[in-house]
């Protein structure tokens, strides 16, 4: 796991306490000679504890055993995952230090940030643990749902801090980690501004990424849709989103109207469709049988099916009339609107209730990318691309129905096939160049902090942990 993908430790540890305590086995202690609220890391005013730390082995332990790593199956493997927990613990510790000899504090809009966060976030953890406490009480009502609420907080606020809270506590402990993760990130943020990457770097980034992604879609050209939709919608959001610099050919672009309908049909209508099908299976049997003997005998049980399938469907098709009238009228409405010379894209905007469109400014000023040529992961369907096989660059279609809705579609253009000049997303490259420069800058500045003598490691205590369980799981 990347630094730059984990989530911040040092609140992780009040999460996993509202959210798995409850339930979470909770293995035996080889060090219960040790205090669990001993610091085993520490420097200046930060430290982690005993508890803390074996909270973390616990709860990260199941997901490398998943990833087919087990640290517990010798003793190397034991001390390198120890080893690694404590390597990203201290990248917390230096890096408030830090923050707190520089003086630096959270602005304002951090702040507001940070109490929201801890708002949401508090009630989730108070949710949870009263589901518990309720649950508890409905076994044995013995015990009021508040105090089985406060021994849960104790209990777990020991296993996981090495100290035992009340909710009180618990809330100002959890206000307090929140703000360290804040001031983490903060402070990484404001360090790693002044990292910039060269113009090299970005040249040479760009001749990496174009012969990858040449080479890539000649060999699967269908991959480019996801690469370039994902690009446009999550970049600087999500992890691992780059831009992309070739296209292969065979692509358009098109606008997309969708409207669908509210509301689900009912359990009656789904049971007339069912019945309906029972019914053509047994038309179906019984008209064989009389083909292949000759005979009429079934004749008046196949008129009878023929009434009642009949009566079904005309039941069936006049409640699903009911529930796609709103949405036939919405993308008439919005029909008219186009043959009124309405542009296509203010009319998209205006009906349109396709999320990727209104939630993504690319696909909303210059369509979503469509093939005839390609299947793609995330594709249209064959009734979008029958539709669009009738049209030509300028042109709308009439409405039409799908499996999901009604839609109008508009052709904008064919995609450019051939190389996406740097100029053209240098901005995005810098920032991908960036991201690797500063993750570069403060790895070397986190292994230059970690050498003050003010940082203290208790390896016996950190070796002890998970040592008794070699091999047992």
């Amino acid at each position: 796991m990347s630094k730059r993908t984990r989530s911040f430790i040092l609140i992780l540890t009040v999460l996993c306490m509202a959210l798995c305590g409850c339930s979470l086995k909770k293995p035996g202690r080889s060090s219960a000679d040790r205090d669990p609220s001993d610091p085993v890391i520490s420097i200046g005013k930060e430290e982690v504890t005993l508890a803390m730390y074996r909270s973390l082995f616990d709860n990260y332990l199941p997901y490398m055993q998943y990833l087919g790593q087990d640290p517990l199956q010798d003793k190397n493997s034991l001390e390198s995952y120890q080893d690694w927990i404590v390597d990203f613990l201290t990248d917390d510790l230096v890096t408030l230090d830090q923050a707190e000899q520089a003086g630096f504090k959270l602005s304002e809009e951090q702040e507001r940030e940070l109490a929201s966060s801890v708002e949401s976030d508090l009630k989730a953890v108070y949710d949870k643990l009263i589901k518990y406490a309720e649950q508890s009480f409905a076994e044995d009502p013995s015990v009021s749902v508040e105090t089985y609420f406060e021994s849960l907080v104790n209990s777990e606020s020991e296993y996981y801090t090495g100290v035992a809270m009340s909710w009180e506590d618990y809330k100002n402990y959890f206000i307090e980690q929140a703000r360290k993760d804040h001031i983490c990130r903060a402070y990484r943020d404001l360090v790693c501004a002044e990292f910039e990457p060269s113009e090299e770097d970005i040249a040479g980034w760009y001749q990496s990424a174009h012969e990858s992604d040449k080479a890539n879609y000649a060999d699967a050209p269908e991959k480019y849709k996801t690469d370039e939709e994902n690009y446009e919608q999550y970049f600087g959001q999500r992890e691992g989103i780059v831009p992309v610099t070739a296209v292969p050919a065979g692509y358009s672009r098109i606008m997309h109207i969708a409207v669908y309908p509210e509301g689900e049909l009912s359990e009656e209508y789904s049971a007339k469709l069912r019945r309906m099908e029972e019914l053509k299976k047994e038309y179906s049997d019984l008209a064989f049988e009389d083909a292949v003997n000759g005979t009429d005998a079934n004749s008046a049980r196949l008129k009878a099916i023929l009434r009642e399938y009949a009566e079904l469907r005309s039941e069936a098709d006049e409640e699903y009339k009911g529930f796609v009238a709103a949405a036939i009228r919405k993308i008439n409405e919005a029909y008219g609107e186009l043959l009124s010379g309405r542009p296509f894209a203010e009319v998209m905007l205006e009906y349109t209730e396709d999320e990727r469109v209104l939630n993504c400014a690319a696909f909303a000023e210059r369509g979503e990318l469509i093939s005839l040529d390609y299947k793609s992961e995330q594709d249209w369907s064959d009734t979008v691309k029958a539709e669009f096989a009738e049209l030509s660059p300028g042109k709308y279609s009439e409405p039409f129905p799908d499996g999901d809705g009604y839609h109008i579609i508009f052709y904008v253009g064919d995609e450019p096939a051939g190389d996406v000049p740097m100029e053209k997303i240098y901005d995005d490259i810098k920032a991908v160049c960036s991201a690797g420069v500063q993750d570069a800058q403060w790895e070397e500045l986190l292994n230059e902090w970690k050498k003050d003598p003010a940082l203290k490691i208790d390896i016996d205590a950190i070796r002890s942990v998970g040592a008794d369980r070699i091999g047992k799981e």
